[in-house]
């Protein structure tokens, strides 16, 4: 078994750092890796004591980059606690009143920026209402390192048992990256963790390298590429700049592409198209990096193909193209960054259906090696009818570790899901506690009916343009709230996007309000020239815009945005359609309410000027009411700037 004890040495990976940034330099462009009501506490378990192991040897310093200041301000009732810890920064959040529980939370990838930096939990304030304390590492590289991860947090549990004492349980949680670490840690890390939630995490980095490899020899398949083209191709980067990717231009050709990796990555399920277009750009992105970089196998791949594709697997095995691969540099690559499947304490895992960028496949390759190693009955796994990448709202991340703790600390192991069931389509609703644009629960939504369609053709400076977004506002009588229900995309200047009305979240449309839409070019966020007059007794209608760069603001009076989560007194979250409003002095400024659908549950403000409301003035600060009670937080109505918590603005009643 694993002591958790490693020399510095074996977190070096020689070169892979360097190819790595080489190949995003060819390609010139950025990687893209990768609630509740206040509740009943859990069942309190008396732990086994146990001794201190040795400390976890970790590097330093930082491996090539430089590290954010780690400083934060504590949430009331609680103390911050930051520092240096060897190549890395971290945070610990004491409430005032410890259950002597604490939960130690990994990010997920960085994208090899130059400067690594610690997040919180999404469920901090939870924890923080609740009694438990919380810690971070911002870990002492950005590069995909799941296993360093799960060490470095391993060794700062040493850190807060030396400045804290030893917890009577340790609970190990994270997202993405972080998901793969706990994974990790969960099999690496007993005499320190009791039990593990991992989010929407890969397997490892040896079965994530080889979804990318599929990625690529799909679209290359759909595209005609063959083996000697690829062979004797430029570089990766112009073959799929030039090649592959205006192949997928063509809607049939693209199609195919999807089916196909619909079908190698679990078959079809709730939100599969949705997210893997969602993803697509990402993927493309990661796949360029691995692909150049010879780290994405395929082999000695036996594709099955399913019944979406248009192709059979013999063909499809016989045609696709085969990528050769570096192996020592794949030893590098995956050594200490896989998981074996040998659960050393109780891990609940969460997954979304829709999942483009980890697909639930990952999911289904975690119970197969679990179950291999005769460890089944401590895996728990539940799959969120959802499209996005990680996109479960706070509420069911929550109910998770709930669910974990009375597990943990009570002997009750909660439900789950089969995720190796034949058919996917039949997950996703079990565990989702708000639902999602598009699913079938929706239509119980309050105000559901009543909302608008609108669709047209969109120009950007007087030419037909795409984009990742298009989100829509309502300006009524002076206010402006966002309303979209979803963000679709722009597709060759057509697009379709439904308006949430004031029924279902206040602010919105209603007869003498009117719709402006926006999306962003070059990282500046455009509102359209005109505005749509919400319709009477119909719900669609036909809207025909632009957008000016020269003129960003478009129709629309300039604003202050504001978005968080909303919670009570003790830390738990508000119900959906909670009202939140905007005051400078009796002037009301801004309205809106927590969002009654989706993967976010929290409240999009905007707070407007003195050219919409006389009284609004910039600079003021403004008071915020929640259900008509004062919230704890007030704001200033001027650009907001990010602060610790990335720009969020979470609320609580005073």
């Amino acid at each position: 078994m694993y002591n958790g004890e490693c020399s510095e040495t074996e977190y070096r990976l020689p070169g892979i750092r360097t190819i790595l940034l080489f190949t995003l330099s060819l390609a010139a462009i950025s990687v893209a890796l990768a609630s509740c009501d206040d509740g009943a506490a859990p069942a309190r378990g008396t732990p086994t004591p146990r001794a201190i192991p040795s400390s976890v040897a970790i590097r330093s310093e930082p491996e090539g980059i430089s590290l954010a200041d780690p400083a934060f301000e504590a949430l009331p009732g609680a103390t911050a606690d930051y520092g240096r810890l060897g190549g890395t920064v971290y945070r610990i959040e004491m409430p005032d009143e410890w259950n002597g529980r604490v939960v130690l939370y990994m990010h997920g990838f960085e994208e090899l920026r130059s400067e690594a930096r610690v997040s919180a939990p999404d469920f901090r304030r939870y924890l923080i209402g609740n009694g438990y304390a919380w810690g971070a590492s911002s870990f002492s590289s950005t590069s995909l390192i799941p296993g360093r991860a799960a060490d470095e947090t391993a060794a700062l549990w040493d850190l807060f048992v030396q400045k804290h004492g030893r917890p009577a349980w340790t609970y190990v949680t994270g997202e993405s990256m972080g998901g793969a670490a706990t994974h990790i840690a969960a099999e690496r890390y007993p005499d320190r963790f009791d039990g593990a939630l991992a989010l929407c995490g890969s397997a490892g980095n040896e079965s994530g390298a080889r979804g990318q490899a599929d990625f690529f020899a799909a679209g290359a398949y759909v595209a005609g590429v063959t083996q000697g083209e690829f062979e004797t191709a430029d570089s990766i980067p112009k073959l799929i700049s030039e090649r592959i990717l205006p192949a997928l231009d063509d809607p049939i050709t693209h199609e195919r592409f999807e089916s196909i990796m619909i079908d190698l990555t679990g078959g079809p399920r709730m939100f599969d198209r949705e997210g893997f277009r969602a993803e697509e750009e990402t993927n493309w992105r990661r796949t360029q990096m691995l692909v150049s970089g010879g780290l994405a196998p395929n082999i000695e791949t036996e594709y099955r193909l399913g019944p979406l594709s248009a192709v059979s697997s013999e063909e499809f095995n016989r045609d696709v193209v085969r990528l050769p691969t570096q192996d020592e540099l794949v030893q590098r690559f995956v050594e200490r960054n896989e998981t074996t499947g040998d659960l050393q304490m109780p891990m609940l895992t969460m997954h979304t259906t829709g999942d483009g960028q980890v697909p639930i496949e990952q999911a289904r390759i975690l119970r197969q090696r679990v179950e291999a190693a005769g460890k089944g009955d401590l895996l728990v796994q539940r799959v969120i009818a959802d499209p996005g990448h990680c996109g479960f709202n706070t509420s069911e991340q929550e109910a998770g570790f709930e669910a974990l703790v009375a597990w943990v600390e009570g002997g009750a192991r909660p439900e789950g899901d089969d995720v190796l069931v034949d058919d996917l389509r039949t997950l996703g609703s079990k565990f989702a506690l708000l639902p999602r644009s598009g699913s079938p629960e929706e239509d119980a939504v309050p105000g559901a009916a009543e909302r608008v369609v609108i669709r047209g053709n969109l120009m950007l400076d007087g030419e037909a343009f795409d984009a990742r977004w298009v989100g829509a506002v309502v300006r009524r009588e002076g206010l402006v709230t966002p309303c979209q229900l979803d963000l679709p995309p722009i597709d060759d200047g057509r697009y379709e996007i439904t308006v949430m009305a004031d029924a279902e979240s206040t602010g919105c449309g209603s007869p003498g309000g009117e719709i402006l839409l926006w999306t962003y070019a070059n990282d500046t966020k455009l509102y359209s020239q005109t505005a749509f007059a919400w319709p009477e007794g119909s719900t669609t209608g036909s809207f025909d815009t632009g957008f000016s760069t020269a003129e960003p603001q478009g129709a629309a009076p300039l604003v202050s945005e504001y978005s968080g989560e909303v919670y009570t007194r003790g830390g738990g979250l508000m119900p959906p359609g909670t009202l939140v409003e905007a005051y400078i002095g009796g002037v009301r400024c801004g309205v809106a309410s927590t969002r009654r659908t989706g993967s976010f549950r929290g409240y999009i403000l905007s707070v407007v000027g003195p050219d919409s409301v006389a009284g609004c003035e910039r600079g003021a600060v403004v008071t915020l009411l929640i259900d008509g009670e004062p919230a704890a937080e007030t704001v200033i109505n001027g650009p907001r700037s990010k602060d610790a918590r990335g720009g969020t603005t979470d609320l609580s009643l005073r």
